[in-house]
């Protein structure tokens, strides 16, 4: 029996290492912002810590110099969350445009999907019919076999 071979296998199997490749890097760019999530939790904690180490420090008194030194740690806890903040919003943006690409490679090859199950159907039916003319002939040479001929 003749077996299914689909012409444009290679094709499919291009565009599924396309989409497979494609959620790859969905899956890294979503890492990174995960960790960079963490990264901020981890530092709104410290500066939270840091308020509560600045507040008992001003109630029991301060020394000369501290206080300086606690405008700069606040300063450096701000701009470092807003730096932070900005890389999250620019990987969630990659992660939009990544997502956009994994759209489109899904869409393409969903299409070559279908080609080829409508090349099996094809075929399905090619084997059926083929299958149905050949008992056809074998039941009209046994008749023609019994009636003589």
């Amino acid at each position: 029996m003749k077996k299914f071979r689909f012409r444009y296998e290679s094709v499919l199997k291009m565009r599924m290492d396309t989409a497979e490749r494609i959620k790859n890097e969905l899956a890294k760019w979503i890492a990174k912002r995960q960790s960079l999530l963490d990264e901020l939790t981890d530092l709104n904690d410290k500066s939270h810590q840091y308020d509560l180490h600045v507040e008992d420090i001003l109630l029991n008194g301060d020394q000369f110099g501290e206080r300086s030194n606690i405008a700069q740690s606040k300063q450096y806890y701000k701009q470092h969350k807003l730096i932070i903040s900005a890389e999250i919003k620019r990987v969630e943006q990659i992660i939009k445009e990544v997502q956009e690409k994994l759209v489109e490679a899904m869409k393409e090859r969903k299409v070559m999907d279908k080609l080829k199950e409508k090349a099996f159907q094809e075929f399905v039916d090619a084997i059926n019919e083929a299958d149905a003319k050949l008992i056809e002939e074998v039941v009209n040479y046994s008749n023609n076999k019994k009636n003589g001929e």
